[in-house]
């Protein structure tokens, strides 16, 4: 079913060209209907000629042409594109902020005004549209805004609602959890080149095993430690290598990074 709404998003960073190559690709809605605004002219250029989006030079002309507008940019930006859109916004629009640590409150108190909004929380695997999106409503958004958000972010990857109040462990677990991923795959591969194998191969055998075993959880339900178990086989290879990682605190470490990841979410609100 395509969209019968306009979008205009601002910011097309790495995230917001995901959304439009998403939306488009998925045919939820025309390109015709996806606007796009930043301060970058170069960037404007090259995702208006690839995508055939409209490309706007004023955020102001944007809002007046959209229903639903996403706003992709740096925590540190928004009270500027919040300021600078508020007087264009008005209560028919939707509003969606990507914004890490960037709260309901913060905008709602810049734009001095009541308005539909969604703060969402994505991750770097939406560029293929394999993402993990968590949308938090504000109190009182309508069903179908956020049935639009949903189908949005849906066409990136997978979609939770949850409360805003976890929007901060939500960044610091599938927000930055991709580069966890990324590091354990490189120490992985870094431990195959140790024992003898080709950086390539090592790269292959480490991210297929990544890839399969997530596909196992998700496909069968068990439980981490469960599947673990399955593998685990007393006396064998895979018990000394977990006893190895034990020994290295690995678990403890992953805990306290999104622990960490989660604070510094925080500190971005009240920056």
């Amino acid at each position: 079913m395509k969209f019968d709404k306009r979008i205009g998003i601002i910011g097309i960073g790495k995230m917001g060209e995901a959304l439009i190559s998403g939306l488009i690709r998925s045919k939820l809605i025309d390109p015709s209907k996806v606007g796009v605004s930043d301060i970058n002219l170069e960037r404007k250029e090259y995702i208006s000629a690839k995508y055939s989006v409209t490309c706007y030079p004023e955020t102001d002309d944007l809002i007046n042409n959209s229903d639903i507008v996403v706003i992709a940019v740096k925590p540190r930006d928004m009270k500027t594109v919040l300021d600078d859109i508020k007087a264009q916004l008005k209560p028919k629009h939707l509003l969606i902020s990507i914004a890490a640590g960037i709260s309901t409150s913060f905008i709602l108190r810049h734009l001095q005004k009541n308005i539909s909004l969604i703060r969402a929380m994505p991750n770097s695997p939406c560029m293929i549209g394999e993402g993990m999106t968590v949308l938090a409503p504000l109190p009182g958004t309508s069903i179908e805004h956020i049935q639009y958000a949903k189908e949005i972010f849906c066409s990136v990857g997978k979609v939770l609602l949850l409360d805003e109040e976890h929007l901060n462990a939500v960044t610091g677990l599938s927000g930055s959890g991709p580069a966890y991923v990324y590091l354990f795959i490189e120490a992985l591969t870094a431990g195959g080149m140790k024992v003898g194998l080709p950086e390539k191969v090592a790269l292959i055998l480490s991210t297929q095993t990544l890839y399969g075993s997530s596909k196992m959880l998700l496909e069968t339900g068990e439980s981490p430690k469960k599947l673990k178990g399955l593998v685990a086989t007393p006396g064998g290879t895979t018990v000394s290598g977990l006893t190895e990682l034990e020994i290295g605190n690995v678990k403890a470490s992953i805990i306290s990074a999104v622990e960490k990841a989660t604070q510094r979410a925080r500190q971005l609100g009240i920056e």
